[in-house]
């Protein structure tokens, strides 16, 4: 028998076990805070030992918006967590581009998705964003694959209403499964969730796709009303998203040209979506310099310095254990 699904904030909340007031309350705080001195408010009280979902929610519930770092891979999650950035998504975008060397074409598993998931969990103790793109297909893959990526130690699934090839550039978006069609497959995600905690991103690509930006808010508020706890639009306009977030009643996670604009703009969770390109751009530079010059040059400038290195990878904690345990002992000495 199905579960009764409650379509409201309060369920969320109650979910969370959080105070009511703050998610919608978050979009439309005006006082900025500093990011500086870590986690505050509710984030900083969250309880020791809470589950990724209840941390995520904690941030939620901040006026501030929270920074979410999209990653193709977990040196990028790591730096993000080493640089006090909040959130971390396992893009698969990202992941697309650095594992396949290709574009997010629809091409990628949810094997991928949740073997990355879970090495970036392994990593990192930021709440993790875990895209599920399409879920896997229908509502039973979406019931599976939300119970695989919570394992795994998502703090929050995205799942889309674009399906099949996607984001070709000069050919196609994609296509846009029918408002229907997505309900169920949220109702089977927010089902399936084991920890209710755990937090849903639903996601609308009709704007993306060349579509109205008015159908896209209704079928994120639909979406939202069946379990869907943050809200996506990719391709909305910044000052549209406090109407959004109005007509959800979720916070918005979204791109911003800074943090005063997200701020500004009722912003909950700003995406920044850009560092595997600016990486990649240095490698470019980089290998130019070297094919014209002979040597890298200036290009150099940038990388990574020998002690960031060693804290990146871990070092420290590695060579402790190394010591401790006589890991350069020889077999049978």
């Amino acid at each position: 028998m199905t579960k009764n699904h409650e379509p409201t904030r309060r369920r969320f909340l109650q979910n969370a076990g959080l105070a009511g007031g703050g998610v919608v309350g978050h979009a439309f705080a005006a006082g900025p805070a500093g990011l500086a001195g870590g986690l505050t408010g509710a984030a900083a009280q969250t309880p020791a030992g809470a589950g990724p979902g209840a941390r995520f929610r904690a941030l939620l519930e901040r006026p501030e918006p929270s920074r979410c770092i999209n990653c193709g891979d977990v040196a990028t999650a790591r730096l993000a967590e080493m640089h006090g950035f909040e959130v971390v998504m396992t893009g698969g975008s990202a992941l697309s581009l650095s594992k396949y060397g290709t574009g997010d074409f629809g091409v990628i598993t949810m094997d991928d998705l949740v073997e990355f998931c879970n090495r970036t969990a392994d990593t990192v103790d930021v709440p993790i964003i875990a895209d599920a793109d399409d879920g896997g297909g229908n509502p039973l893959n979406v019931y599976r694959t939300v119970q695989r990526l919570e394992k795994a130690g998502a703090a929050c699934i995205m799942i889309e209403d674009l399906y099949g090839a996607k984001h070709l550039a000069g050919y196609d978006e994609g296509k846009i499964i029918g408002r229907e069609a997505m309900v169920d497959k949220v109702r089977a995600a927010a089902d399936a969730k084991r920890d209710a905690g755990t937090a849903l991103l639903v996601r609308s690509d009709v704007v993306a796709d060349g579509g109205p930006l008015d159908e896209a808010i209704e079928r994120v508020a639909l979406y939202a009303q069946e379990g869907g706890d943050v809200i996506f639009i990719p391709g909305i306009p910044l000052d549209q998203c406090r109407r959004a977030v109005e007509r959800a009643g979720r916070p918005i996670l979204t791109g911003a040209p800074s943090l005063d604009a997200a701020r500004e703009n009722g912003v909950g969770i700003l995406f920044v979506g850009a560092m595997g390109a600016i990486a990649l751009g240095a490698v470019d530079d980089a290998m130019a310099a070297l094919a014209r010059d002979g040597r890298i040059g200036d290009a150099a400038a940038g990388s990574l310095a020998g002690p960031r290195r060693l804290e990146l990878i871990g070092n420290e904690a590695a060579v402790e254990r190394a010591r401790r345990f006589n890991a350069l002992r020889e077999d049978g000495q």
